[in-house]
């Protein structure tokens, strides 16, 4: 087998070469930034989109939990206004 002998490359060729790699350093460098700028607002609108459901499921929750309470001490036979009137007359008093 013979090998062949590398033919030397001209400068001009070189240095486009070489340019050429620069340029798309840069330009990825570039690009690079601009998508994270993008990524970083979608982030946070999701997080605010995120974080806004978790309060609209907890103030449900609790509306819920507050009407099970009231539906139980009607049941119970206890009317609940009265209840917390008492337990707010009984909070004034220990303080």
């Amino acid at each position: 087998m013979a090998t062949a002998v590398p033919k030397s490359v001209s400068p001009l060729i070189r240095a486009g070469r070489w340019s050429l790699l620069l340029v798309g350093v840069v330009y990825g460098s570039i690009h690079n930034n601009t998508l994270k700028k993008r990524e970083q607002r979608v982030r946070q609108k999701e997080i605010d989109r995120v974080t806004h459901h978790a309060i609209d499921e907890i103030a449900e929750k609790k509306i819920k939990a507050d009407q099970s309470m009231i539906d139980l001490a009607y049941a119970a036979g206890v009317d609940p206004n009265q209840a917390r009137i008492k337990q707010q007359g009984q909070e004034k008093k220990s303080h």
